[in-house]
C-alpha cells in the first residue's frame, strides 16, 4: 500500500506540472496586466484581481501575500481611499468553506484590521461591512455565536451608515448567521428588511440575492418547491433587467437544487462568456458531480477531470488528500466500493491532519461505508467508531444518529446483541430528538409563511401610499401650471412690456412639456424600457423630436397674441370700471328723466 501510495503522490507532482502549464496564462494576463500599471490606483486594482484568481484555485498562501502587497502599496499613497478599497476588496469573499485554520486565521486576522482602520478614521459605512464580513467568515467556520455577536456590532453602526446598499448587506448578513442558527423566522424577518432597502433603491443585484438567501432557507427548511420558487423568480427578475452575471448565478443554483444537465450547461456557458472563473470553476465541478452521482458513468466522470484541467487544478491545490478522495469519490457514487476504498485510505492521513473535525469525520464515515460494502464489518465498525467519536465532538445530532444505526447493523450481523442494542437504543434517541426538530421546522415553516404574508400586507399598503402621495404630486403640478396659463391670460391684458410677455411665456411652455415628458415616462416609458438607460434616452429623444416642434409653434402663436395688444384692447373694452360707469350713468339718466315728466301733488 505505501509503494503504491508514493507512485500516485509522482503521479499528483507531474500532473499538477502539466495543469499549472494552463494556469499560467491566465495568471501571465493578470501579471502582464500589473506590470503595465502606472499609478497606485491601477495597482491595487490589479493586485485585487491577481489574488481573486488565486483564491479561486485555493492557493490561499499566494493569495494573501498578494493582498498585503497591495495594502501596502495602498498605505504608502497616503490615499484614504485607496486603503479602504484594499481592506475591502471582494477577493478575499472567495475563500472557500471547508479551509484549514490557518487560512480562517489569516483571513479573519485581515477583516479586523479592516474594522480597526474603519472605526480609526471613522468610515461607518466600512466599518459595518467589516463587521458583516467577520460574521460572515465566522459562521463558515461555524463559530454561530460569535457570528451573531459581530452581526449585531454591524447592526449597532446602522445609523451611522448612509449607504443604503451597506444597510441591505447588514440585513442579509444577520439573516444567514440566523439561518445556520436554525432561527428562520428571525432570518426570514431580516431578509425582508434588506428586500424592503433594495426594492427602494431599484437594485436587481441585490434583490436577486435575497431570493437566493430565502431560497437556501426554505431548502434547508425542507421545502424544496418553495426553494425552487425563489431561484425561478431571482431568474425571471434578472431576465427582465438582462442581468447576465445574475442569470448565471440563478442557474448555478438551479443546477445545485436540481441537479438538471441543462442548468449546469448554462452556468458554465455564461461563466465563461463573462469569465467568471469561480463560477465556471463550480459549474464544471457540478458536471463531474453529475457523472459519477447522477449517471453513475465512472468512465466518463475520470475522463471528465482529467480533461478539465481547471478543476483537477483546484483539487491538486487543496492537498493530495483532497484530490485523491475526488477520486474515491467518483468511484463510491458510481458502485465501486473496493476501488473507491483505495483512495479514501491514500487520502486519509492528510485529511485528518491539515482539515478541521467536520472534514475528517466525513472520510471516516467514507471508509467505513467503503468497508461496510465490501463485507468487512470489522473495519467497518473500527471506523465508523472514530466518526461517531468526532460527531459528539461537534454534537451534530444527524450523522450520531444514522452512525448509530450503521453500528446497530453491523454488530447485529456479527451476533453481537449487546452492542447492537446499545447503538439501537441510541440511534432512537436521536432520532427522536431529530422528530422534534422536524416539529419545530414545521411550526418554523408556518410562521415563515405568516411572516410573508404579513409582509406582503405592508408593501401593499406602502405602494398605495406612495401612489396616493405621487397622484397628488402629479395633481398640485396641474394646479400650478393652470394658475400660470392664466397669471400670462391677466399679465397680457396690462401694459405690461413685450420683454416680460415672451419670458412668462417660455416658463410656462417649458413647464408644460416637462410635465408631459414627465406624465409619459411615468405611464409609458417606465413599464417599456424598465429603466435601461440606452433604451430610455432613445425613447426620449424622439418623444423631444416630436414634442419641440409643437412647443415651438404655440409659443410663437401664444406671444404674438398677447405682444399684439389685442388682449389690451378688449380689456380696455370690456373693462369691468367702464362697465361700472355705464350702469350708474344709465341710472342717472332714468332718474332725471323721471324728475321732468313728474307732477308733484
Amino acid at each position: 500500500m505505501k509503494n503504491i501510495a508514493i507512485i500516485l503522490i509522482v503521479f499528483f507532482v507531474l500532473s499538477q506540472k502539466k495543469c499549472f502549464a494552463q494556469f499560467s496564462k491566465q495568471l501571465d494576463s493578470l501579471y502582464e496586466t500589473f506590470n503595465r500599471s502606472s499609478s497606485d490606483s491601477e495597482k491595487v486594482i490589479a493586485l485585487g484581481n491577481l489574488a481573486d484568481y488565486y483564491y479561486i484555485f485555493n492557493l490561499n498562501h499566494e493569495a494573501d501575500s498578494l493582498l498585503h502587497q497591495q495594502l501596502l502599496v495602498a498605505e504608502l499613497s497616503n490615499n484614504i481611499n485607496l486603503i479602504l478599497k484594499a481592506l475591502f476588496g471582494d477577493a478575499i469573499l472567495n475563500i472557500g468553506t471547508s479551509e484549514t485554520s490557518e487560512s480562517f486565521d489569516k483571513t479573519i486576522m485581515f477583516i479586523q484590521k479592516g474594522i480597526d482602520y474603519a472605526k480609526s478614521t471613522k468610515q461607518y459605512n466600512y466599518l459595518a461591512l467589516g463587521y458583516s464580513r467577520m460574521a460572515d467568515i465566522l459562521r463558515r467556520r461555524g463559530e454561530y455565536d460569535k457570528a451573531l455577536a459581530n452581526s449585531v456590532f454591524a447592526l449597532s453602526a446602522l445609523q451611522n451608515v448612509t449607504i443604503d446598499s451597506v444597510k441591505a448587506v447588514i440585513f442579509i448578513s444577520m439573516g444567514d448567521v440566523y439561518l445556520d442558527r436554525n432561527e428562520a423566522v428571525s432570518a426570514f424577518a431580516n431578509y425582508n428588511n434588506a428586500f424592503d432597502i433594495a426594492v427602494k433603491i431599484n437594485s436587481v443585484v441585490l434583490q436577486s440575492k435575497i431570493h437566493h438567501s430565502i431560497s437556501e432557507m426554505y431548502k434547508k427548511l425542507g421545502d424544496d418547491n418553495i426553494a425552487l420558487v425563489e431561484l425561478n423568480e431571482s431568474l425571471k427578475l434578472n431576465k427582465k433587467y438582462g442581468n447576465a452575471i445574475g442569470m448565471m448565478k440563478d442557474y448555478y443554483g438551479l443546477a445545485r437544487l436540481t441537479k438538471e444537465k441543462f442548468y449546469i450547461e448554462r452556468t458554465i456557458e455564461l461563466a465563461d462568456s463573462l469569465h467568471l472563473y469561480i463560477y465556471l470553476l463550480n459549474g464544471r465541478r457540478s458536471m463531474l458531480e453529475y457523472y459519477y452521482v447522477v449517471e453513475k458513468n465512472t468512465q466518463k466522470a475520470l475522463q471528465y477531470l482529467e480533461n478539465e484541467q481547471y478543476v483537477k487544478l483546484s483539487f491538486l491545490n487543496n492537498g493530495y488528500g483532497k484530490f485523491f478522495q475526488v477520486k474515491g469519490n467518483i468511484y463510491y457514487y458510481s458502485g465501486h466500493p473496493d476501488s473507491a476504498l483505495h483512495f479514501y485510505k491514500i487520502a486519509e492521513p492528510e485529511i485528518t491532519k491539515k482539515f478541521d473535525r467536520k472534514a475528517s469525520q466525513f472520510i471516516l464515515v467514507q471508509i467505513a461505508e467503503c468497508y461496510a460494502d465490501t463485507g468487512n464489518a470489522s473495519m467497518a465498525i473500527t471506523y465508523y467508531v472514530k466518526a461517531l467519536k468526532l460527531s459528539k465532538q461537534m454534537n451534530d445530532a444527524n450523522s450520531i444518529a444514522f452512525i448509530s444505526k450503521r453500528l446497530s447493523e453491523l454488530y447485529e450481523k456479527q451476533n453481537d446483541f449487546k452492542n447492537a442494542l446499545t447503538y439501537s437504543r441510541q440511534a432512537n434517541v436521536y432520532e427522536d430528538s431529530l422528530k422534534n426538530l422536524s416539529k419545530d421546522r414545521d411550526i418554523a415553516l408556518l410562521e415563515v409563511d405568516r411572516e410573508n404574508k404579513k409582509h406582503q400586507q405592508e408593501l401593499i399598503l406602502q405602494q398605495r401610499l406612495e401612489n396616493n402621495q405621487r397622484n397628488i404630486q402629479f395633481m398640485a403640478i396641474t394646479v400650478v401650471i393652470l394658475i400660470i396659463f392664466f397669471g400670462i391670460l391677466i399679465i397680457g391684458s396690462l401694459t405690461a412690456s413685450i420683454f416680460t410677455i415672451k419670458l412668462l411665456g417660455y416658463f410656462f411652455f417649458i413647464s408644460l412639456f416637462e410635465f408631459i415628458i414627465l406624465l409619459f415616462e411615468h405611464v409609458f416609458l417606465k413599464n417599456v424600457v424598465h429603466n435601461q438607460p440606452i433604451k430610455l434616452w432613445i425613447m426620449k429623444i424622439v418623444l423631444i423630436a416630436m414634442l419641440v416642434p409643437i412647443q415651438q409653434y404655440l409659443e410663437q402663436k401664444l406671444i404674438k397674441r398677447l405682444a399684439s395688444r389685442k388682449l389690451l384692447k378688449a380689456r380696455t373694452k370690456f373693462s369691468i370700471k367702464k362697465w361700472r360707469f355705464k350702469i350708474n350713468k344709465t341710472s342717472t339718466v332714468r332718474e332725471v328723466g323721471l324728475g321732468k315728466d313728474s307732477a308733484v301733488l
